[in-house]
């Protein structure tokens, strides 16, 4: 469910609402009657919400690399720190049985290093802790490549105070290493459970992991666009907002004002901008992006398809229909070239561009395109044996079209049985 919210290339509408394909025949003349109403309850064009209307494309680009896998390194084993800092400090080739001898040793030095004898200064009667006799005698048993940690204990208890802080200063390093492994092998982890829970169209539970991201995420503008996306996807801007911007300013400074990247964060935020209806602000960071993608890419390529598309959609949103049209005949064109005819991404351009139409009620230049986008998504299901995730919503998008151009229940449902005989039995 994420896909079309992070990048053009990878999804198409937003959905509404989530129709399962079984129960579509027998929902269809509740959806009709509802279209029905709202054809005759409203005179005005038809504009596109970005935010899920059903009918359009709100593309939020995500960063594909960012996704855990097998590479994880879960770092420090959080059950025993002691024993990751004796083992990973100790020298190869010592055996479990050594290793576990070396640990019974540890503790037991830190037992006795916490039960210090006492002396008494003649000068002064100040009692003046040291390590104990037992602390000494097993300091004695601590082998020389023990690793820092049980050589710190060896030296405290052995008096070498100044040797023991060196090696401690070692060991601290050592294990702010290990930490620091561990947060971002922590903070993987938590991205790759919020993808999942958004994939798997819990998008509510994904929210969780976002909070456990915060004090993560640093610099890491990957990290700080996948909580944005989540954010956006469940309509809580003020939250997404920020890390936009942050996400922005930090890829500028590092890549420059012109780089894709920078592209990635500009789009988003424009359509967060969008979303939120400051459309004058969304429109020059639209443009900013799109620029920079063709300067990147070249103009035929489907990065560019993605930022006119986007714009496409504010133009259409701000009733300048005329200047949105080219644009999305340019996507649709790009996306055709890049992919071929049949491609879920051009599937997505039809959409669009069929809807622009339907905006304009050029309802029968519009019905061609739409049917041949639901044709698409139907293919799709059946080669690849998975439902498309925006199936329905072309369902949807083509039945709401019929009924504007008059087709009754009957002829709606005669039309989706020919397209789709095993859905509609």
């Amino acid at each position: 469910m994420m896909e079309w919210f992070k990048d053009l290339s990878k999804g198409e509408w937003i959905a509404v609402a989530s129709i399962t394909v079984t129960v579509i025949l027998a929902a269809i003349g509740g959806i009709i009657k509802l279209l029905r109403k709202q054809k005759d309850s409203s005179t005005e064009e038809k504009t596109i919400h970005q935010e899920g209307s059903g009918q359009a494309a709100a593309n939020i680009d995500g960063d594909k690399n960012i996704i855990a896998g097998g590479y994880v390194n879960t770092g420090i084993d959080s059950k025993d720190a002691l024993n990751t800092l004796v083992e990973t400090s100790t020298k190869l080739g010592r055996s479990e049985k050594e290793n576990e001898q070396l640990r019974q040793r540890v503790r037991k030095l830190e037992e006795q290093l916490a039960k210090p004898s006492l002396v008494t200064s003649i000068s002064s009667e100040k009692s003046t802790p040291i390590p104990s006799k037992e602390a000494k005698d097993l300091a004695a048993q601590i082998e020389d490549d023990a690793g820092p940690y049980a050589q710190a204990l060896k030296a405290i208890a052995e008096s070498d105070n100044e040797k023991a802080d060196e090696l401690l200063d070692e060991t601290q390093q050592f294990l702010d290493r290990v930490q620091l492994s561990k947060d971002e092998a922590q903070a993987k982890i938590y991205t790759a459970r919020m993808q999942n829970a958004t994939y798997a169209g819990r998008p509510q539970d994904a929210l969780q992991f976002c909070e456990k991201l915060r004090p993560l995420a640093g610099n890491d503008t990957l990290i700080l666009n996948e909580m944005a996306v989540v954010y956006y996807a469940n309509a809580e801007y003020k939250e997404a907002e920020p890390l936009m911007k942050r996400a922005l300013a930090i890829d500028e400074g590092s890549f420059g004002k012109d780089h894709p990247k920078v592209a990635i964060r500009l789009n988003n935020l424009a359509l967060l901008y969008q979303a939120t209806n400051r459309l004058a602000e969304a429109e020059p960071l639209m443009k900013r992006a799109l620029a920079i993608d063709e300067g990147s890419f070249g103009k035929d390529h489907p990065k560019v398809a993605i930022r006119l598309n986007n714009l496409a959609a504010l133009y259409q949103a701000t009733n300048r229909l005329a200047e949105a049209e080219p644009l999305a005949k340019q996507a649709l064109a790009i996306d055709e070239v890049n992919f071929g005819k049949d491609h879920p991404n051009v599937a997505r351009d039809l959409n669009n561009l069929a809807q622009l139409y339907q905006a304009t009620n050029r309802l029968k230049e519009a019905e061609p395109l739409m049917k041949r986008a639901l044709v698409i998504l139907l293919e799709f299901t059946r080669r690849t044996g998975h439902r498309h995730p925006h199936l329905e919503d072309a369902i949807k998008n083509y039945t709401g079209l019929l009924i504007q151009m008059g087709c009754s229940e009957d002829e709606v449902e005669g039309r989706l049985k020919i397209l789709a005989p095993e859905m509609f039995k």
